[in-house]
């Protein structure tokens, strides 16, 4: 089967995805990507809208209820910024601009991209994408490395188009950094095409499972371990965790017969009996090998918690809409409402905006645990939740999202998928269509 392109909506996924430096080196990924995201949504609403009962089976357009559920989901995140910004006097500019700059760049796209899974996008097109970005990742990250053993500094500059408006970070073209975290050791973490070490974790792991799926072995061996060099380069703790625990915890929701059943209840036993003793060890064992690599860091973001859910109590229903600029001293004046996103969802969006994430995401992991037995796109789909799941241990997944849309879009390949989940094979599917 070829992997070429083969119609509009697959030639902007295709070339997107494969010219990711190009898009980056110019800065212009937080512009063209939440663009894309509008743009292909408009083609999926256009033909939905249109279609009539002539229109051919194979050019119909049929949007999952999971898609509807995350649409609904991201849209009464908005309601939430309208409303934190009405409740403080922030005014209509200002809601406008959040929206622009913020809600329409991240939390909007999370719908967005799945909702573009509705068009005839084949999930073989952005396997081989992926292959080929993780390949010339790859390069770079050797040239990084090799940069950094010779001590030759890494070129970094900001691209005109942060007139876009928005952070810095999200527009500053840096391969890799080499620093600590507030003094700390010097170490060496790549960032490629991301604004951050840690969101190219989450890529990495995201086109790791992604270009596990591509049929040409040669392809796939070189995507994967590109996905890898990227996680582990990155040096981000939840992310490489990821590698390992995701396949695991994928295996095991997929493959839930009685004898794992019986495996996991003798080994509920086992644990329940020694529970005390492997907390303290695995307490240990983290502190030295993981969080002692970046203490002050893992300080930090507890501090920034602490704060996050004790200001969330100003603004419980709603939430502060935006973040504060600079924290106190306290938490090293990080800005409160970043880098713990579920403090960071109570304290921006309240228990609204926690409930529509919440609901959404849950909705959505279940229907792809069920499909995941019988369909190898839903399950790589189901890593990805698994992967962003864990992420938000870490990080605000939301900001990251023009990072991992080509993800984004094989869930929503996936929901759409229909898929029988009884053993029976009747005439019951997993399949919600409007």
């Amino acid at each position: 089967m070829s992997v070429k392109p083969q119609n509009f909506e697959e030639k902007l996924v295709w070339y997107t995805i494969i010219l990711t430096y190009p898009i980056y080196f110019l800065g212009a990924q937080l512009v063209w990507i939440p663009t894309l995201g509008f743009l292909l949504a408009g083609c999926v609403f256009k033909r939905w809208w249109f279609q009539t009962k002539d229109t051919p089976e194979s050019e119909k357009i049929s949007i999952p209820l999971s898609v509807w559920i995350w649409i609904v989901g991201m849209l009464f995140i908005e309601l939430t910024i309208f409303m934190s910004h009405m409740e403080f006097d922030l005014g209509i500019p200002k809601f406008v601009f959040t929206t622009v700059n913020n809600w329409a760049r991240s939390w909007a796209l999370m719908a967005l991209f799945p909702l573009a899974g509705c068009l005839k996008i084949r999930p073989q097109v952005i396997y081989r994408a992926a292959c080929i970005l993780c390949l010339q990742s790859l390069i770079l990250a050797t040239i990084c490395y090799l940069m950094y053993l010779l001590r030759i500094p890494s070129f970094s500059y900001v691209s005109p188009l942060v007139a876009f408006r928005g952070s810095a970070s999200f527009y500053t073209v840096n391969l890799y950094d080499v620093g600590g975290d507030f003094g700390e050791a010097r170490q060496f973490r790549l960032r490629l095409f991301a604004n951050f070490a840690n969101n190219l974790g989450i890529i990495g792991n995201i086109y790791f499972f992604l270009s596990s799926q591509e049929a040409n072995k040669k392809w796939r061996w070189l995507g994967t371990i590109g996905g890898a060099a990227m996680v582990v380069g990155s040096g981000s703790r939840s992310t490489i965790v990821c590698l390992v625990a995701v396949p695991i915890a994928s295996w095991l929701l997929t493959n839930f017969g009685w004898y794992i059943q019986l495996i996991v209840g003798l080994f509920s036993v086992v644990i329940g009996m020694i529970a005390p003793q492997l907390i303290e060890l695995m307490q240990t064992a983290w502190d030295r090998a993981i969080s002692g690599i970046r203490r002050s860091s893992e300080v930090v973001r507890k501090r920034l918690a602490e704060v996050t859910m004790n200001r969330w109590m100003e603004a419980p229903i709603w939430g502060h809409g935006v973040v504060e600029e600079k924290g106190p001293k306290y938490t090293e004046h990080m800005p409160i409402g970043t880098h713990n996103h579920w403090p960071d969802l109570f304290y921006l969006h309240g228990v609204v905006g926690f409930l529509a994430f919440t609901f959404a995401i849950v909705w959505g992991f279940v229907e792809l645990t069920l499909k995941a037995r019988k369909s190898a796109i839903a399950k790589t789909a189901l890593n990805i939740y698994l992967v962003l799941l864990i992420a938000t241990a870490a990080v605000d997944i939301q900001l990251a999202s023009y990072l991992y849309w080509q993800g984004l879009i094989l869930t929503g390949i996936a929901f759409k998928e229909d898929v029988p989940i009884f053993a029976d094979r009747q005439t019951r599917t997993l399949s919600f269509k409007s």
